[in-house]
Formats: C-alpha cells, structure tokens, sequence
C-alpha cells in the first residue's frame, strides 16, 4: 500500500478554534477509492513549520494531500511555503489570475486587489481548476513524491478532490476501490458488538485478511467490513460475512450496504412506516423536539409524521393533552388521537431530573390500536446526548409495531 499522508494548515486548527473536518473527509475520500492516509499532520501559519512538514511528509511518501492557506490574506502562505521547501520560483500565474477574475465578473463584482495574490504560486506546478471559489489549487512533484494543494474551504476541498485529485492518484498509484460491507446498529454498546464479532474472519483462506473497524456515532455504532487480499471471487465471500455479522447482531441492524450507507436509524424508521402506509405523531418532553427533527430530515418522514407537542415538564405536555396524570403509555395514546395518527409514540423523562423524578431516567411508549409497547430506561448522560437517545429509543418502540415483532 502506497504511503499517502494528509497535511492542514492553518492557526484556527492548531489553537482549537476550528475542527479539522478535511482530513477526515480526505480519508474518508481516499479509503473510497482503495487508498488509505497513513498519517495527519497540523501546522499553523508559520512559513518554517510548513517547509519543515511538506519536506518530511514528501521525503517519506508517495503522495501527499495539503489543505489550507491558499486565500487572499497575509496568512495564508502555503504556495510561498511549497516553493521554499522544494526550491522553487514563485510567480504570478496568468490562468490563476484569471480564473480569480472571472469568479468575481460572473458575480456581478470587482476583484479586490489582495485576490492576485491568490494567483502566486511555484513556477512549474499544475493548476486545479476550483469551480467553488476563487483560489485554484496546484500540483507540483518533489521526487517520487506528488503533492496536491487544496483551498482549506471544505465545499471548495471536497469539489477539487473529487474531479482532479483522486483521479490522478487512482492513475498514478493504480488504486482499486475496496471490498466494505458497512452494517449500522443501534441497541448495543461498542464493546458488545465487538464481542459478538470475535472470530467471524475464521475459516477465510490465507491469501484473504479481514478487518473489521468500529465507529460510534452516538447512538448508533457502525461497523464496516473490509477485506483485503487476493480475493479470487471477493463478492460471494463478503456477502457470507456480512451475512454472519448481520446473525451475530440480529435484531439490533437496521441497514446494511456496501462502503457508504447514507440513511440513519430514524430514516429507516420513517422508509418502514411509509413502505406499511402508517402515519406517526409525537409527544415529546425528554427527546425535546429530537424526533420531530429527525423525522423532518428525510422524504419519508416527512410523509409519513403528522406532528406532535413539546413540552419542557410532563405537567405542561399533559395539560396540552388535556390529562391530567401523564404517563407514557397515555401520552402516546392521546397523541395518536389528537393528529389521527397510525402510531402514537411519547418520551417522558430530563437527563437533569426535574419536579422530584430520578435523573436520567427515561421513559418511552408507542401505541397503535393494537399493540402497546412501553420501556423505563436509565442514562446518567448530558443533555445532548440523553435527547437524541430519547428519539432513538421512542423510534425503537416505533419500529417494533410496524415491523410486527414482539
């Protein structure tokens, strides 16, 4: 596997004001495509330290991917800096400079003078046309190895990756997209998921390795299957595994697919519904508003959820349902009977605790005219966190009576 290494510059990563979200998408991006980054590295805007890092990175790798600092302002140095570090001759680019030019006519306005600068960059370099904004990044070879510049804009980043660096890197490195199996679960703790994975590589032939790779996105944890190797008839192999993973996990796996699964528990949730013609309502206290937002984010459950209340304590959902002691399971009921909804669903409960309940305790119930379905969960967890799992849980309930099972 080629070493390709990933390098983002700017002060606004070092001192924390800003998450470094485009090394993980350049990651992500390259591992797409049959890559994997061995390492990511931050500097800030100081000319030395950027010489000193593309020098390092490029004496030891293939490839190497830079992100930031080629906008108008003084502190953007990265193009100075490349030349400086690999003995080159910094010039005023005519195609860069019009490409600038032309950002800002097709927009009705005049170029400020501070954006030539964006058009100075080491004499000899290959230019990555930017159709997001106004700075063009560049290529350029020290050695074996070749580095790509990009804007540090994620949107800007992310277009020029696609349409003129990961091409190239493909063509020159010869790179084939992987074989993933991706399953998204929601129900199990990391730590149990993995137990009951240990051991599924058995019996795979010597010339095949499999590696499995957790992520928690909380609540839900995803596991990607990747398997390496000389693969003869790779697809039947995987799918078998995936099929063992997905045994393992039984009930808890909401969606599989290959190495990008977009949907979310939620929306699968909502697809599920909308596929069984039944409609949903909500009362919501401990999810505060959560499931509302997570139903409104996909096609499917905005067709699908008729509406619902919010209310900060169960005293004031209950006098919105005209009840005057509001559990759960009535919760629900009314709910459903107030938007003449298929399913009736409602999450009681503070990750705080408040008018005398337990902290972090949660109630949640799903009621439909057949079926009832309630569960007291405890989760001594912050806010954030004890809303979006509220959702979840209540959606869980949800899922149970549309798909039938007890």
């Amino acid at each position: 596997m080629p070493r390709i290494e990933i390098l983002t510059i700017g002060d606004e990563l070092i001192e924390g004001r800003l998450v470094d979200t485009n090394a993980c998408e350049l990651s992500d991006k390259l591992t797409g495509v049959g890559l994997r980054a061995r390492e990511h590295r931050s500097v800030g805007d100081d000319t030395a330290d950027m010489v000193e890092a593309l020098r390092t990175a490029a004496g030891r790798s293939e490839a190497v991917l830079v992100s930031g600092g080629l906008g108008p302002t003084s502190d953007d140095l990265t193009a100075l800096a490349a030349a400086r570090a690999f003995g080159l001759v910094i010039e005023r680019l005519p195609e860069a400079l019009e490409h600038t030019r032309r950002f800002f006519t097709e927009r009705g306005r005049e170029m400020p003078a501070t954006n030539e600068k964006q058009a100075d960059l080491p004499v000899g370099c290959t230019i990555l046309p930017n159709q997001e904004g106004t700075a063009v990044g560049f290529r350029l070879d020290a050695g074996s190895c070749r580095l790509y510049f990009m804007p540090g804009v994620p949107r800007e980043l992310q277009r020029m990756a696609d349409e003129s660096v990961l091409p190239d890197l493909r063509r020159r490195l010869a790179a084939s997209p992987p074989l993933v199996a991706t399953l998204k679960l929601f129900g199990l703790g990391e730590s149990e998921v993995a137990q009951r994975l240990e051991g599924i590589e058995e019996g795979l032939t010597d010339e095949l390795e499999l590696v499995v790779q957790y992520r928690a996105t909380f609540p839900e944890i995803h596991v990607r299957l990747v398997l390496e190797g000389d693969h003869g008839t790779p697809s039947a192999v995987l799918d078998e595994l995936a099929a063992t993973a997905r045994q393992r996990l039984g009930r808890h796996v909401f969606a599989v697919g290959g190495a990008r699964v977009e949907t979310d528990f939620p929306e699968t949730v909502a697809t599920t519904l909308d596929g069984a013609g039944m409609t949903l309502a909500a009362a919501e206290e401990a999810s505060s508003g959560a499931l509302a937002r997570f139903m409104g984010s996909s096609d499917a459950g905005r067709r699908v959820f008729l509406g619902g209340l919010v209310a900060a304590n169960p005293n004031v959902l209950g006098a919105q349902l005209d009840a005057a002691d509001v559990s759960a399971e009535s919760a629900a009921d009314a709910i459903r009977r107030r938007f003449g909804s298929t399913i009736g669903v409602a999450a009681l409960g503070a990750a705080d605790g408040d008018g005398g309940r337990r902290a972090g305790v949660l109630t949640v119930a799903a009621v439909s005219p057949v079926e009832t379905f309630s569960k007291e969960l405890h989760f001594p967890i912050d806010r954030d966190r004890f809303q979006r799992l509220a959702a979840y849980a209540a959606l869980k309930l949800v899922d149970r009576i549309v798909s039938n099972r007890g």
